[in-house]
Order: C-alpha cells, then structure tokens, then sequence
C-alpha cells in the first residue's frame, strides 16, 4: 500500500510541476505582462520598426513607408506650419520620393535614447533625431512622437509626429 501512495504522490508532483512550468511558460510568451508592461520581445520588435524607419530614408533597400499601419499618419512640422501624410498610397509615394532625394546626398539619421511605454491598444514612445550629412554637419537635431500597434504582420507605426528643434525645421523628416 506504501509503494502505491508514494507512485500516486509522485504522479501528483510531476503532473503539478508540468502544469506550473506550462503555465509559466506560456504566460512569458503573453504580449503583456499582468502589470501591462510590454514583454521583452514587444521591445526588441519596436526597436527593429524603428530602426527600419532609418535605413529606408537613408541607404533603403526599400523605402520607410513598410513600418507603418496601412491608415497611419506622419506628421511634421515646415515652420510653424503642421503638414500630414496620412495613408498606405500618400506614405509609400512620400517615402519612395525622399529616398530618391537621399540617393543624391551623404546622409545618416542617428537616432539616440529610445523610449517605448505600453498604452491602450499598444506602446507609445519617443526617440531623438540627429541628422549628419558629408562632410560631418549636423545638419538637423529633433524628435519622433510614435504610437504603435500590434498587427497581423508585428509592430506598425499608427501615428508618427516629428518636431525639428535645431536648426528651425525645413520641411526634411
């Protein structure tokens, strides 16, 4: 009777520690965390999208509009004026002219000091811009304003605002 109660026993731990280690398991690969903290990996594919946005404005192979939501808007300043690109069509044909313009000229965006906060419906966050163009002039410091989504194809980029403080803005995100 001994052995019987010590194999059941057994059975009870392994099958209670397959069901925590499950759990577990599967609570890690949840999006969000029960305290609405984005998961590491959330991060690290906020972090690609952001980046992505760079090399397609300056060295491609395909322009920036890819990190965006099909309905996104880029907002930007041209002096005190607001100008917005709003749409899957209106992105792709900016972004397509601006690497254009860029294939012309030795330019990098530096982007420096991520932030990405969870929010409802996705992440909010900010980054630095510094643009330095041949032969090393900084040639535009600013900030992006993003709102992210998760979408069928990862993290997108709903809404996207860029404020040039130095010098006063031109008009090139």
């Amino acid at each position: 009777q001994r052995g019987h109660t010590m194999t059941r026993s057994r059975g009870f731990f392994i099958v209670t520690a397959a069901l925590l280690v499950g759990g577990a398991v599967w609570l890690n690969g949840q999006s969000r965390t029960a305290s609405g903290q984005l998961s590491p990996q959330d991060l690290y594919e906020i972090e690609l999208v952001v980046q992505g946005y760079q090399h397609g404005i300056d060295i491609g192979p395909e322009d920036s509009s890819w990190v965006f939501t099909p309905d996104a808007t880029f907002e930007y300043l041209v002096g005190p004026t607001k100008r917005a690109v709003s749409g899957q069509k209106a992105l792709k044909e900016f972004y397509a002219n601006l690497r254009k313009q860029n294939t012309t000229r030795t330019i990098r965006h530096v982007l420096s000091n991520l932030i990405v906060k969870a929010a409802p419906g996705g992440a909010t966050g900010t980054v630095y811009n510094t643009t330095i163009e041949a032969p090393l002039t900084i040639t535009a410091i600013g900030m992006y304003e993003d709102t992210y989504v998760k979408t069928s194809d990862g993290w997108r980029i709903k809404k996207r605002f860029y404020h040039q403080d130095l010098p006063a803005a031109t008009g090139k995100p």
